[in-house]
């Protein structure tokens, strides 16, 4: 990413409706997967902000290739950090209990990925993702972000089980956003041809701020328990079947 989205994404994390709504999906997640001191990796770990709440689960190493997410992370007081290749990871195998990898595979070599995900997990352990969904809804906000692709649940799942994984848990979310969401950027990419690269992270008042977020924590208690039919994004639980 561009040094400008870092920024934003310091400035912006803790707070903004997406951010907020994609942790508390995750966190719903974790807690059905009864974690107990485990050793965790948050690869693409951006400015830092998940490693706070990760750390209520164990032991929490952050890595990142970009220098200056981890120069916000330290700004968060964050130390056990790690500058290193997603698609090369320096660790030995097994050495981690959970793996997470927040808006990640999107930007690399998914396959090459998720094969060194899979050697750097003990038998057993988990991997938790989230990914953009559908590749009708690229806009300028993917190329902001250094995109390559958007997925469908079944792309997701034929990289991740091709390379040893066991899919456990595979679902959209925000769904009760996803007419909007994708209205905005159909209309800006084919009635308004808007040539500007930026993504839509765009400070909002505090009442709709707030609002956006509320429907996310909605769908961070449904989605556990139920598969809905589709989203903007796509979260999936996955465990290292060797």
């Amino acid at each position: 990413m561009e040094l400008e989205e870092y920024e934003k994404m310091y400035h912006f994390e803790e707070k903004y409706w997406w951010w907020v709504g994609k942790r508390k999906i995750v966190k719903c997640m974790l807690n059905k997967l009864k974690l107990d001191s485990s050793r965790i990796l948050d690869i693409g770990c951006g400015t830092g902000a998940n490693l706070e709440y990760l750390g209520d689960y164990g032991s929490v190493v952050g890595l990142d290739y970009a220098r200056e997410a981890l120069d916000f992370c330290r700004l968060r007081k964050h130390r056990n950090l790690v500058r290193g290749d997603a698609e090369r990871l320096p660790f030995k195998e097994g050495a981690f209990d959970l793996i997470t990898a927040l808006d990640l595979l999107e930007h690399i070599d998914d396959s090459k990925a998720a094969e060194g995900f899979s050697k750097a997990l003990k038998p057993g352990g988990h991997l938790i993702l989230t990914v953009p969904a559908f590749r009708f809804l690229w806009s300028k906000h993917d190329e902001a972000l250094h995109h390559k692709r958007r997925y469908s649940k079944s792309q997701l799942k034929q990289v991740l089980e091709s390379t040893g994984f066991v899919v456990e848990k595979i679902g959209y979310w925000n769904f009760f956003l996803f007419l909007p969401v994708a209205s905005v950027r159909l209309i800006k990419k084919n009635i308004l041809k808007s040539k500007k690269v930026k993504t839509d992270v765009e400070e909002l008042p505090s009442i709709i701020n707030w609002f956006l977020a509320f429907i996310l924590t909605v769908e961070s208690h449904l989605i556990p328990c139920i598969n809905l039919p589709f989203g903007v994004s796509i979260v999936c639980v996955a465990r290292v079947d060797k």
